[in-house]
């Protein structure tokens, strides 16, 4: 008899369960599960990702002003110069004796030109008295011109040759460091001409102002200013940031072709590093995120909950979210403004507090207006509170983009 009761107690649970489940379908028949947020306040900010190398603000290319055979190098790719020190000799032999045969020249025209200017003096005097003619004395001036400019030449001439050998010695320009170096001791090099490049010794890299320069896509180039902030990485230093902000913008675009049609045009933009470091070294490549806009305390969605719709009224592509209301989807047409990688800033259309529809995204993208839904509460997440960017601040490395495009897309269609 207990054994009986057992069965029919256990049967009738087991019905229960089966009607309950029955009844769980029904009421939840031809809903769609779908993920809602809760619209809150965030940080927006909007920004560009460009990838380029370091390069210092401003170096030397070193070359002869004499043409000559290197002597001595006395620096190295790497060493630290300053104003002044020597950099390279080249041979001096022709031009010690060209300033040799200047120099005699001078003394042999000074002797002359004495000679010729007592001369005068002595006919002058004579001329005085009557014992020379007229044409006498002219004849006296004219040497003493004539050697008057012959001094002049040799003169001009002796300055040229210490010049030259001046320049068979050559010095550091400028503070830095010397980032390449292309002679050697023992090669002859050139001096540039109008229709010949001059020989290239080395360059010398002026790391007291170091810039990054970066390509912009075109799409991207409108949004940029001078003075916006970036955060700049560097291979070379994983996990390590630094402060830059954007000192000039390029305003001639560099087109890329490829089998003879223009595909991409990108904008050279130079980044000043406001905190360089010891390390960074001029080459070094280079990502940075350039901040465009940020907007503080406004309303904003998930990109994801962004949908395309064409208004009917207005025959015009719009963009629109779904909100919840009563377990019914409803579409409301929203404007937006700027965006960062996950959320965009709505200037028009939804309210603080309503719930969003954010996905999932194969659910979203067949939605439709008066669809049943069943909302799973989920939040868009706390925003991060706005500090100042710390120097060299640890953290997680982010990974490239594929391209060099910035990862804000306009929202249009989810």
């Amino acid at each position: 008899m207990k054994k009986f009761i057992w069965i029919i107690a256990i049967i009738v649970v087991i019905g229960i369960i089966i009607v309950a489940g029955i009844s769980y379908k029904a009421m939840h028949k031809n809903k769609k599960l779908v993920d809602v947020g809760k619209i809150s306040p965030r940080t927006i900010k909007s920004t560009v990702i460009a990838f380029g190398r370091i390069e210092p603000k401003s170096d030397v290319n070193i070359s002869a002003e004499v043409s000559e055979k290197i002597e001595s190098l006395y620096v190295d790719e790497g060493d630290t110069v300053e104003i002044g020190d020597t950099l390279v000799i080249l041979n001096r032999d022709r031009y010690i004796a060209s300033l040799n045969k200047a120099q005699a020249q001078v003394s042999q025209v000074r002797a002359n030109l004495n000679k010729a200017q007592d001369n005068l003096r002595k006919t002058n005097e004579l001329k005085k008295s009557g014992a020379v003619s007229d044409d006498a004395l002219l004849s006296a001036k004219t040497e003493v011109d004539v050697l008057e400019a012959q001094l002049q030449s040799a003169q001009a001439t002796l300055r040229e040759a210490r010049d030259n050998l001046a320049h068979t010695i050559i010095k550091a320009p400028i503070d830095g460091i010397v980032t390449f170096v292309q002679a050697e001791k023992g090669e002859f090099v050139v001096v540039g001409t109008m229709n010949n490049i001059g020989s290239a010794i080395m360059t010398i890299a002026q790391l007291t102002d170091l810039q990054a320069k970066v390509e912009v896509d075109e799409a991207d180039i409108v949004d940029l200013e001078l003075a916006q902030f970036s955060k700049i990485e560097l291979d070379a230093l994983p996990d390590t940031f630094f402060e830059g902000r954007t000192v000039q913008i390029s305003h001639q675009a560099n087109v890329q072709n490829i089998g003879g049609e223009e595909t991409r045009a990108t904008f050279y933009v130079y980044i000043a590093l406001v905190n360089p470091s010891p390390k960074i070294r001029p080459g070094m490549s280079v990502t940075a995120t350039i901040t465009t806009a940020e907007h503080d305390s406004v309303l904003a969605v998930q990109l994801s909950a962004v949908v395309a719709y064409r208004d009917t009224a207005t025959d015009r592509d719009g963009e629109a979210v779904f909100i919840v209301d009563n377990g019914i989807a409803k579409k409301k047409p929203i404007k937006t403004g700027i965006s960062d990688d996950r959320f965009v800033e709505v200037t028009d259309g939804i309210s603080m507090g309503e719930s969003v529809i954010t996905g999932p995204f194969k659910v979203l993208r067949e939605l439709k207006e008066g669809d049943k839904v069943q909302s799973i509460s989920k939040n868009f997440g706390k925003d991060l509170k706005k500090g100042e960017f710390k120097k060299s601040s640890k953290g997680t490395n982010p990974k490239k983009p594929d391209g060099k495009k910035s990862p804000n897309p306009k929202p249009t269609g989810r």
